[in-house]
């Protein structure tokens, strides 16, 4: 970080007086600094104990270093900050700081990976890299599936109704697909304990991957409305209304969790596997959705209640 003279690591031995590390800066005009650490293994550290450090790094050291650090495993509070600050220009400390437990990380994670893959073993080249590569694998998933799963040619019909009556799985050349965890080793049996496989009707795309009709399919809820001809982004409770409607269960996949699929399916059922991870144990999804019987997505702050039936 700087051009040292020297690098003293006296507190190896128990004893340091006040201090760690004492190094001297080399300056261009010849002249040096002095930089002294102190470094506290702490989880917590108190305005009261980081005054002590400083009396006793004063007391072992009457001629003060150019630059003070207070090297601590944790993060101060503005209390114990404020006290550093009070205690170092009592002290006489020209240039105090403290490296506290963000600042060290934030260090370690933007300048210095070798030392964050020498001594905790992370190594931000191979997550990285791991990264990019599934952002391209993902990329390609999409690019197959929207070839090999939405129709080549829609009629008059099918566009008008997806288009103005939000019927987005006219898009798809297969209403069904059969959703497999790639864990399941019981098919085409399907225990209790394990549902290793169920159907799914496909709906529409969206942006992180692909999204089907999930159990229990629909809902009736109380949903929170604006009022026709109210302002669209009022916050006056006034311009909205309880209104109840039935609201139809959306599952959404993403392309990450999809690591294969098969258009041809097999004898039992005919038509498009998806091999999925299922990361939440029980299913694929990455999140529900509630659409209304025209296609809009209803948020779930909207819902005031789900009802039964």
């Amino acid at each position: 970080m700087r051009r040292w003279e020297r690098l003293d690591h006296v507190g190896a031995g128990g004893a340091d007086g006040g201090v760690d590390v004492c190094a001297i800066e080399l300056l261009e005009n010849g002249k040096q600094n002095t930089h002294f650490f102190q470094c506290k293994r702490y989880e917590k550290i108190t305005k009261s104990q980081i005054v002590k450090i400083i009396e006793d790094y004063k007391r072992s050291n009457p001629i003060p270093a150019d630059y003070y650090y207070l090297v601590c495993g944790c993060n101060p509070s503005k209390t114990a900050i404020d006290g550093f600050d009070a205690a170092c220009k009592k002290a006489g400390i020209k240039h105090p700081a403290i490296w506290s437990a963000s600042y060290l990380e934030t260090l370690l994670y933007t300048d210095y990976h070798d030392i964050l893959f020498g001594f905790f073993g992370i190594n931000l080249t191979n997550d990285r890299n791991d990264m990019i590569a599934s952002i391209r694998r993902n990329v390609a998933l999409k690019k197959r599936m929207y070839n090999d799963f939405t129709k080549k040619k829609y009629t008059e019909n099918e566009l008008y109704a997806i288009r103005y009556k939000g019927e987005y799985f006219r898009r798809f050349s297969h209403s069904e697909v059969l959703i497999r965890s790639i864990y399941d080793k019981n098919y085409p049996d399907n225990p209790i304990d394990f549902p290793g496989y169920f159907k799914a009707e496909v709906y529409n795309w969206y942006h992180n991957g692909i999204e089907v009709r999930a159990y229990p399919y629909a809902v009736n809820a109380k949903l929170r409305t604006l009022k026709a001809g109210a302002c669209i982004d009022s916050e006056d409770p006034h311009d909205y209304e309880i209104v109840e409607c039935r609201l139809d269960v959306m599952g959404c996949i993403p392309f990450e969790s999809i690591i294969e699929y098969d258009t041809d399916g097999d004898e039992y059922y005919p038509f498009p596997h998806l091999f999925c991870d299922y990361p939440c144990g029980s299913d694929p999804f990455e999140e529900y959705r509630y659409r209304t019987e025209d296609g809009l997505v209803v948020k779930e702050h909207d819902i005031v209640e789900k009802l039964h039936g």
